[in-house]
């Protein structure tokens, strides 16, 4: 076929299909659409690793490499002969560190409690209520913050 045949057969395909009626959509199909879009939007977490949320990536590999060193460790101290008694004490120890900060935690919870005791009823409850009543306004605030930020026609 030369040339000028195909483009004479081009013009009168173009010109028989201009010629046809336009075609209505089925009227399920934007209800179809608008199923399938939600499914997978549902559907997020079953998609591979890679395409997780980075919070969630970065939750899930530490998740996993804490559960490789601990069994790791754990298979180590198996391998050694070492019993529970002695691995609480092992633990025990690499925790040594943290005795400074356990024992102000200790002294702040026991001073706090000498003053809840030493204090009035009433003022304990006034306390409890001011810390409802500016949680309640944190909430509020936070969805008054959310609805400007996401307004509907933005596209988000």
């Amino acid at each position: 076929m030369d040339d000028q045949e195909q483009i004479q057969l081009e013009k009168a395909i173009h010109r028989e299909l201009r010629g046809l009626p336009e075609l209505k959509a089925p009227e399920t199909l934007l209800h179809r659409v608008m199923l399938s879009v939600h499914e997978r939007e549902r559907a997020r977490w079953r998609r591979s690793w890679m395409n997780w949320p980075f919070g969630l990536q970065a939750g899930s590999l530490i998740v996993l490499l804490f559960s490789a060193g601990l069994v790791s460790y754990l298979a180590g101290a198996a391998w050694d002969g070492v019993n529970a008694a002695s691995m609480w004490q092992r633990a025990v120890m690499s925790l040594a560190w943290l005795q400074p900060f356990w024992e102000i935690l200790v002294a702040i919870s026991n001073t706090i409690l000498v003053v809840l005791r030493a204090a009035n009823q009433n003022l304990i409850l006034i306390g409890a209520g001011a810390l409802v009543l500016a949680y309640l306004m944190c909430v509020g605030l936070g969805t008054v913050c959310v609805r400007i930020a996401v307004k509907p026609g933005r596209g988000v």
